[in-house]
């Protein structure tokens, strides 16, 4: 079982899942041979754990991407500020 699972009192929850996701979780199951209980408590504790260093690195990649574009995005609002200045000029000089 998994540690916070080894300390706690079990308390019983149905859950509805798909039974492509049923049949995922039973395979996963029977390979590590434990319960499919015990699969969904490791999933639930894998996905609040702390993030792997690739994650991080991942995260920080898709970091450094989104201010990039970003920033290109502010560049092109500006190209396109500058020109609409232009065309009211134009049409007010008219």
């Amino acid at each position: 079982m998994s540690g916070v699972a080894q300390s706690e009192t079990m308390l019983r929850k149905p859950i509805l899942m798909p039974p492509s996701m049923i049949k995922k979780v039973d395979k996963i199951a029977k390979r590590k041979k434990v319960s499919f209980a015990e699969v969904v408590r490791e999933a639930v504790d894998a996905f609040g754990g702390k993030p792997t260093t690739e994650d991080e690195l991942i995260l920080e990649a898709l970091a450094d991407t989104m201010i990039e574009t970003t920033k290109n995005l502010i560049t092109r609002i500006e190209e396109i500020e500058k020109r609409l200045d232009n065309t009211h000029a134009l049409l007010e000089g008219e």
